[in-house]
């Protein structure tokens, strides 16, 4: 289905900050790459909460756009392709690594993995799969190849994405209502989500050390952040 809007301009001329969408972010200084969450809220839930949660445990920089509108916040959606809204360009313009954390529709049990960086797709795929989850690849459409996408726009010119399915994403909310789409708001979530995140996590920690250098990777890579289990967001 084509998206409502052509891009952040247009979006922001047809809602209201605050009202209908929320932005947030975080640039952490020295920071090497950014956890984001474009189509977050209710647009795609819980990526905002997902990405907040890695993006703390790894001290890594945070952006999301969040649909709060109280129905049918797919309209909020705009393609990754085309995503300009200023603030991400500050949280990314000086990372080295992205995670582009996304949803999809379908009720399979899967995680999609997308973009170019494949070092740090790889160390994530074998991550995930390690922890028991399902990875597919994607389908072309949500690939994540396109050097326009998001998720490639950083310092680098490569990055993850992560399509993370219905189904998969149901079994991360104890709440069965996704209507909290807020970062700010109580997000109630299961064990399911903590093995998720935190692998995802260890995959970043052990392919980007705070030593790393551009030439590659350090021999004592920096261990994951904290577990943090049953934080709420």
């Amino acid at each position: 289905m084509a998206d409502t809007y052509a891009n952040y301009a247009d979006l922001a001329a047809h809602n209201t900050l605050g009202q209908d969408y929320l932005l947030s972010s975080r640039i952490v200084a020295g920071a090497r790459g950014a956890n984001i969450a474009i189509h977050g809220g209710a647009i795609e839930y819980p990526t905002t909460q997902l990405a907040d949660y890695c993006a703390t445990a790894l001290n890594s920089s945070f952006y999301s756009l969040q649909g709060v509108i109280s129905s049918s916040n797919s309209a909020l959606h705009i393609s990754s392709n085309c995503f300009d809204e200023p603030g991400v360009s500050q949280v990314l313009r000086t990372a080295e690594w992205t995670v582009s954390w996304h949803g999809t529709s379908d009720s399979a049990v899967t995680t999609y993995l997308g973009g170019l960086d494949t070092e740090l797709g790889t160390a994530i795929k074998e991550r995930l799969a390690g922890a028991g989850f399902d990875v597919s690849p994607p389908p072309p459409e949500i690939d994540g190849k396109n050097p326009l996408n998001i998720a490639n726009r950083n310092l680098r010119g490569l990055g993850v994405q992560l399509e993370l399915s219905r189904g998969l994403r149901e079994s991360f909310c104890l709440d069965t209502d996704s209507a909290q789409p807020s970062i700010a708001g109580a997000f109630r979530c299961t064990d399911v989500f903590h093995t998720y995140a935190s692998a995802v996590v260890a995959a970043i920690a052990e392919t980007w050390p705070r030593s790393r250098t551009a030439g590659g990777r350090s021999s004592e890579p920096e261990p994951a952040g904290p577990g943090m289990t049953g934080r709420v967001l």
